[in-house]
């Protein structure tokens, strides 16, 4: 008999959880509450929300609204967006992680510290997240992104860096952006390198937990958003440990012949997806591996 397990280190992130239970909270209510930007990369999930009410809007759509609270997610805002809300007299619902909160904070106090002359933020991270864009806003974009050692280069060696993450990327890939920078920089400022691993620490036993769970079982199922930068990244470790991992975003893309000659099947996700759906896709293994 084909054994089917889920990852215990899978599930909703504890950002991700908290905002979702503050919508819930406030839709069960019977609340008019609006939703800026996709609450979580997870296309099911943001449809189970505005199933029960949510309503998802841009930041353009603030100036428009009457009525209702509007609802900030997990990734962060720029100041500029609550400046905005203010201004369009809006009642804020902040549903920012604590670990994001503290670490916009902490770079803007690096940065009204530092000699602009001498010195230079650098923050490991996807130019286009939501997170980074907040984190951007604390220092009205006066930092340099990258998200890759390769991208190094658009670092001025010249000066000082000051060396943050966006709290999702991967911890490894944050050490080859260090090394590479203490490679890029002239002396002196080489030894005077400022780097803060600001990578949360529930993505930082992701991969240890995923090298084990992966290895053990002979298919996983890795299930998240396609558009999730944090699914993309853990499903290509997973994939790089068992070469039979499948990436999925719902149960409907299981074709049966993924378990021929398995014993064995492992069900993981990103950390926007929850263990509901994961225990979902689960049920479907089950259903396909009797029939």
């Amino acid at each position: 008999m084909v054994k089917v397990a889920i990852d215990p280190g899978a599930g909703f992130c504890f950002g991700v959880e908290q905002v979702i239970q503050t919508a819930e909270s406030h839709l069960n209510r019977g609340e008019i509450l609006y939703g800026l930007g996709e609450m979580v990369h997870n296309s099911q999930e943001v449809k189970r929300l505005n199933d029960l009410g949510l309503k998802t809007i841009n930041h353009k759509a603030l100036s428009g609204l009457k009525q209702g609270k509007v609802l900030f997610r997990a990734h962060g805002e720029p100041p500029s967006t609550y400046k905005l809300a203010a201004e369009y007299r809006l009642e804020i619902i902040d549903g920012t992680c604590p670990i994001v909160s503290r670490l916009q904070e902490r770079i803007r106090r690096t940065y009204n510290n530092m000699d602009h002359l001498k010195e230079q933020l650098v923050i490991f991270g996807k130019l286009d997240h939501p997170e980074t864009i907040g984190l951007l806003g604390q220092v009205d974009g006066d930092a340099v992104v990258v998200s890759s050692a390769e991208e190094v280069a658009l670092v001025d060696s010249s000066r000082a860096v000051h060396l943050f993450s966006q709290t999702t990327m991967d911890p490894e890939q944050f050490k080859e952006v260090e090394g590479r920078l203490k490679n890029h920089l002239a002396e002196p400022v080489k030894s005077t390198l400022q780097s803060s691993c600001t990578i949360c620490g529930q993505m930082k036993k992701r991969k240890p937990g995923l090298r084990i769970f992966s290895a053990k079982h002979d298919v996983i199922i890795f299930v998240s958003g396609k558009n999730s930068s944090n699914g993309k990244m853990l499903y290509g470790y997973c994939r790089s440990i068992n070469p039979r991992t499948h990436w999925i975003s719902k149960g409907d893309e299981i074709p049966s012949e993924w378990f021929a000659d398995a014993d064995s099947v492992g069900i993981s996700g990103a950390t926007s997806t929850s263990l509901e759906q994961l225990k979902s896709i689960s049920d479907q293994v089950k259903k396909i591996i009797k029939k």
